[in-house]
């Protein structure tokens, strides 16, 4: 497009569509979950979905959201596992979905017949009735705890209850994130977006109120947060597609212009080899889920333990907060060797991350990690 009054003339029809304008609304505009804090914490996305998949919720669907998180996980799932369910007994009237009983965070525990012994585990979403059982390991920024998806089939394995079909959900944020058992069939953020909440936002008897709700959801599943390099999904694919089909000529010609690059090729290459580990911690906590938050040292033979609050990154010791790692590592070496030792120390390396598991992390191991995950990430 070489003549310059057209170019101006196509730009502003594009400035001025009204499917550009939304477009540009929704990069702008912040959820109530973002405003809150709650962008990406576990509970709250694990909250929603309760609400969102319970056929008696206020919602008012009925069986609706959950006939389509079924379909989704037993037909479109992200590495095509099969399942005993199919479309035909998900649509029909025989699982008794109306009866179907959702929770969230719901603990159980069994003995392991071949070691004897106990194993302990709470599921982030727990669905049943008479006939079915589904549970949900959620997973938005952490990755698998270790063994987490093993010692959840064997808790299941050996709960003194039995079901005509059981299925056993991972669902990430990321699917590269993967569950280390086979036996979870694997789901991500997109899917739930693609199969379930845009149906729903389409049914003719989602109520205003309603509608509202999931369009707040929708708007945090696509902002980028701190600490996050990509959306949880694309909820715009469509509408940016139908865009640059009606304006192409004049999308093309600013990406020549830009050192004659598209925008994937201009994307800033990140080497995962040479980035400092040494990223704030704001980028580390956001990414711990609340099985994550424990946090342990010792210091003269004297265990001291704190915990990480999820959405300031403050420090809780003693009954009391810290703004850092450093100042809570004071604090805590001043409760053995008294208030006037005035050392400072290295909260990093000071603090070790308690897992589920028992297992320990020093804060500086934990920080290299998802330093390089972030940067993989970016490649």
């Amino acid at each position: 497009m070489s003549d310059t009054k057209e170019f101006k003339s196509q730009l502003n029809n594009m400035i001025s569509d009204p499917d550009f304008l939304y477009l540009q609304d929704t990069f702008e505009k912040e959820s109530f979950f973002q405003l809150l804090g709650f962008g990406h914490r576990e509970l709250v996305h694990s909250a929603f979905i309760s609400w969102l998949v319970s056929p008696t919720s206020s919602l008012n669907l009925g069986t609706f959201p959950l006939k389509r998180f079924l379909y989704y996980i037993c037909e479109e799932n992200v590495l095509g596992a099969e399942t005993d369910l199919s479309f035909a007994k998900i649509e029909s009237e025989d699982l008794r979905l109306e009866e179907m009983e959702v929770a969230t965070e719901v603990g159980e525990s069994a003995i392991d017949p071949s070691t004897g012994e106990k194993l302990s585990g709470r599921f982030d979403l727990y669905l049943t009735n008479d006939m079915m059982r589904i549970v949900v390991e959620n997973k938005v920024l952490a990755r698998e705890n270790k063994d987490q998806t093993d010692t959840y089939t064997k808790i299941l394995n050996n709960l003194d209850d039995s079901f005509d079909y059981e299925l056993k959900v991972f669902l990430s944020a990321d699917r590269t994130v993967q569950p280390k058992c086979p036996e979870f069939i694997h789901v991500d953020y997109q899917g739930l977006y693609d199969y379930v909440i845009a149906p729903c936002l389409n049914h003719p008897k989602v109520s205003t109120a309603n509608k509202n709700l999931l369009e707040q959801y929708v708007l945090n599943l696509r902002l980028v947060h701190r600490g996050v390099n990509k959306p949880m999904a694309k909820v715009n694919d469509e509408l940016c597609i139908s865009i640059y089909n009606k304006y192409k000529e004049v999308l093309d010609e600013i990406y020549d212009a830009v050192k004659n690059e598209t925008p994937e090729e201009r994307k800033v290459k990140t080497s995962s080899s040479t980035r400092t580990s040494k990223i704030p911690w704001r980028d580390v906590y956001s990414r711990l889920n609340e099985e994550e938050k424990k946090l342990e040292s010792t210091y003269g033979n004297v265990i001291t333990e704190a915990e990480v609050d999820l959405t300031t990154g403050h420090i809780l010791f003693e009954g009391k907060e810290y703004s850092s790692l450093s100042s809570s590592a004071i604090a805590a070496v001043n409760s053995i060797k008294g208030e006037d030792y005035t050392d400072r120390y290295n909260g990093w390396a000071f603090w070790s991350l308690v897992y589920p598991d028992g297992t320990k992390k020093k804060l500086t191991d934990v920080r290299s990690e998802i330093a390089l995950d972030m940067a993989q990430e970016e490649e």
